[in-house]
């Protein structure tokens, strides 16, 4: 199982008039679209992981845009909290007890507050530097199509 970050830009961004669409489409952003088209390409299960509306599968509906993140320390007043994303995370009934997040160190602290104990995560993006070496770790195994170590 897999955790993909949701990202900043949004459908809204440039078709402001679009209503609702699945949680695959809304996510415009280049580090979003590397990350699905990676789990994607190697067929593997994954969810998005909003700071509004939590996780998210890639059919479940985003009936409209914005603008909040999550930070080093998890979520604050403005993103879902963390007794719903806890309960979101047990109504997902995730059998895997291995969950690769494809996000940066903020996601470290959070996930780690989320998945119980018996819960093995790994971050094979947060020792390779900021955004753009993350996003050429993605580009490089998905043109090898070798998954990431």
């Amino acid at each position: 199982m897999f955790i993909i970050p949701s990202g900043k830009p949004k459908i809204w961004d440039k078709n402001p008039e679009i209503k609702t669409v699945p949680a695959n489409e809304a996510y415009t952003g280049t580090f979003h679209k590397l990350c699905r088209q990676y789990v994607e390409q190697f067929g593997l299960e994954y969810v998005i992981l909003s700071p509004f509306y939590g996780f998210l599968r890639p059919s479940d509906v985003v009936p409209h845009t914005y603008d909040v993140r999550f930070t080093l320390k998890g979520v604050n007043a403005n993103t879902i909290q963390l007794e719903t994303l806890k309960k979101q995370w047990q109504s997902l009934a995730v059998k895997e007890t291995a969950i690769t997040v494809l996000g940066g160190k903020k996601f470290v602290f959070l996930m780690n507050s989320i998945v119980s104990e018996e819960t093995t995560l790994s971050f094979p993006l947060i020792n390779r530097g900021g955004i753009g070496m993350m996003q050429q770790a993605l580009k490089e195994a998905i043109q090898r199509q070798q998954p990431l170590l």
